[in-house]
């Protein structure tokens, strides 16, 4: 009896270690980090200021020091500041009533310790004030992350021209 005990406890163990490797796994966290982006960066109605500074100060801290922005379509590379990032950021998504975003198909490779290549289709539904249906795109992104005091950075950004217009 004590052997099905300790044998029972043994496997509830390895079950445990397995789950928790998975969800701590470089891999999961940086999924559920641009799960958590897509939150903050989503936008139902009007918000007031308070609300906007609360989800872009969220998306500050997952910015690096500064972010390489690469729009191959227009030839457009440079190295940009966290606050110029949110400063884009904020005024695209005042332009809409309803902003919601979605990263499907993510792919994630850590080439090295500290390093992160992720590519995925983002899936973007927007509606500005003056249309009447919501638009619906899908666009592929690609995204380099670096890890920094135990947090990935965004350090390096590949969007196409649409999602910028």
């Amino acid at each position: 009896m004590v052997k099905k005990i300790v044998l029972v406890a043994l496997v509830l163990v390895i079950a445990l270690g397995g789950w928790l490797a998975y969800y701590f796994s470089d891999k999961e966290v940086i999924k559920r980090q641009l799960t958590d982006l897509a939150v903050e960066l989503g936008k139902e109605g009007q918000e007031s200021p308070i609300q906007m500074a609360l989800k872009m100060r969220k998306v500050k801290n997952m910015l690096g020091k500064s972010c390489l922005v690469t729009i191959p379509e227009r030839t457009y590379h440079e190295a940009l500041e966290q606050d110029l990032i949110i400063h884009y950021l904020i005024y695209h998504r005042n332009r809409y009533s309803l902003l919601a975003i979605a990263f499907e198909d993510v792919i994630v490779n850590i080439p090295a310790k500290g390093q992160a290549e992720v590519q995925n289709t983002v899936r973007l539904r927007r509606q500005n004030t003056t249309q009447t249906a919501p638009i619906e795109e899908i666009h592929k992104v690609e995204m380099s992350l670096v890890k920094a005091d135990q947090k990935w950075l965004f350090d390096k950004v590949i969007l196409p021209k649409a999602l910028i217009e």
